[in-house]
């Protein structure tokens, strides 16, 4: 049989094509599989952030003095002396913190607290910049609460 006979035959019989098929209609989009595979992806992300592990950073607000109530003005005492305060002024930038002209880098930082504690100063206050990001504050928090500073203020942008 040649080749243009067994056309004809297919022909004659109703298939079409090289291989005797039927040409393939094109069905329609079908948003099934897409919302299966999203919900997939949702429960995935869900399940490995719980996972993930995380730093809390603990903030609490400034302490109030003993015998203050909320929301009012402590008043001064007549006959105290009032004390120099003790602090240190630091800049939080990206990757380390600025203290005057002296750029520290958090690897820096026990050796300076400790020299603060030397000198009496317990109490820091943070200046954040623009360029520091919340991992700089988190590196800053760390070895801030190991020297065991009494009090750190940050003031934001």
């Amino acid at each position: 049989m040649s080749r243009r006979a067994g056309q004809a035959d297919m022909a004659a019989t109703g298939l079409e094509g090289p291989l005797g098929r039927a040409p393939r209609t094109r069905r329609g989009f079908a948003l099934t599989p897409l919302a299966d595979i999203m919900f997939q992806l949702l429960i995935f992300f869900m399940l490995s952030s719980s996972l993930a592990p995380y730093a809390l950073l603990p903030l609490s607000p400034p302490a109030r003095a003993p015998g203050t109530e909320a929301g009012v003005p402590p008043r001064p005492a007549s006959d105290a002396v009032p004390q120099p305060l003790a602090q240190a002024i630091w800049h939080l930038e990206r990757g380390a913190v600025r203290a005057g002209d002296i750029r520290l880098p958090f690897e820096s930082l026990p050796e300076a607290l400790s020299v603060l504690r030397a000198e009496g100063i317990s109490d820091i206050v943070v200046f954040i910049s623009r360029q520091a990001r919340a991992q700089d504050l988190a590196d800053l928090l760390v070895p801030v609460r190991r020297a065991g500073v009494v009090r750190l203020q940050l003031i934001g942008r």
